[in-house]
């Protein structure tokens, strides 16, 4: 027997994944539920299956991020994606139980996520998410 064929004492290990999403859709309200961290190389994903959920066109959203562990930039642009998403089908995007590192980052950035689609001057909607400096809503 070649040592190729010998038998190994050690069981590969499974990797943890870094991120896990969990779409729950059973009740009348979907909910994903984040756990693990959201970094430059698993916010996409967030955004991605919040899309696939909003195109149902469900009246409500819940975003459950009480399992994240590390949040960064790339984690705001993606919740700002899936609420301009939300917005413009109608959809209301709520945040459920964000952990620490969570509001802490929204909070140093000053990221304000409401229900309603940001406008610009005569009522359209911002495309970007964001009015220009000294741009108000109403006309």
């Amino acid at each position: 027997m070649s040592i190729l064929e010998q038998p190994t004492r050690h069981r590969a290990r499974v990797a943890k994944p870094i991120m896990t999403l969990d779409l729950n859709s059973e009740g009348p309200v979907p909910a994903i539920a984040v756990r693990g961290e959201v970094d430059m190389s698993t916010a996409h994903l967030i955004d991605e299956l919040a899309a696939h959920v909003i195109a149902r066109r469900p009246a409500r959203l819940i975003l459950d991020l009480s399992r994240v562990t590390f949040f960064s930039a790339h984690g705001i642009s993606a919740l700002l994606r899936t609420h301009r998403a939300a917005a413009y089908a109608g959809v209301t995007l709520t945040l459920h139980d964000a952990a620490p590192c969570v509001t802490r980052l929204l909070a140093a950035t000053r990221v304000r996520l409401s229900s309603t689609a940001p406008t610009v001057r005569g009522g359209e909607p911002d495309p970007v998410g964001r009015r220009r400096a000294g741009e108000s809503s109403s006309a």
